[in-house]
């Protein structure tokens, strides 16, 4: 019995030192974001915490450095610390098609804050734009995001976007979504990206 347990105790030590000594590599990326969301939920807006949220993120892309959502995700983080060159610099890493239509809409809108309303920052919305019109909508009517597309491009479908989604029962529909797409561009670019 004891020689049993001994060979049992030897195995179980050795597969703990084998786990404790293995590459961090061997995580997948899903395993950072979950980690970095549970960080986020934390930080509540904390400054300090969310270095250390993105210090998880820097970690995960040092194991998978090609990781689209970890990359979008870093993205986002570095622009609400108001990193806006590294947040541009990392969405515009990633190749066309890898990036959703909300990281598009935010690389645009990094763009425009850096560098001002510019005929490239215009045609980057209206990219945004085509991007919604393409893939449709999956309720029958346009989300916040698609209309502050077309307004930033200056479509002129988008006071009509707009009006859809006023009158739609979209139940992510909320005041401050309304306000937010009422405002004039350079407020609103400001208010989203201090």
């Amino acid at each position: 019995m004891k020689k049993i347990l001994f060979i049992s105790m030897a195995t179980l030590l050795t597969a703990l030192l084998l786990t404790a000594c293995s590459p961090a590599s061997g995580e997948p990326p899903a395993h950072y974001l979950e980690r970095a969301s549970a960080a986020l939920m934390e930080a509540m807006g904390d400054t300090q915490q969310l270095e250390n949220v993105l210090a998880i993120y820097d970690e995960g892309l040092e194991r998978h450095p090609d990781n689209v959502e970890l990359i979008n995700s870093r993205a986002s983080l570095l622009a609400s610390l108001g990193r806006y060159e590294e947040a541009k610099r990392d969405l515009d890493e990633l190749h066309e098609g890898e990036l959703h239509k909300e990281g598009m809409l935010l690389r645009c809108m990094l763009q425009e804050r850096l560098e001002g309303a510019t005929d490239d920052a215009l045609a980057c919305y209206a990219e945004v734009e085509a991007a919604y019109v393409m893939a449709g909508e999956p309720d029958d009517h346009p989300n916040a995001n698609h209309i502050l597309a077309a307004r930033l491009a200056g479509s002129p479908e988008a006071d009509a976007l707009l009006l859809e989604w006023q009158n739609s029962d979209d139940p992510m529909k909320n005041p401050m979504q309304r306000e937010i797409l009422e405002m004039e561009r350079e407020e609103l670019i400001r208010q989203l990206l201090p």
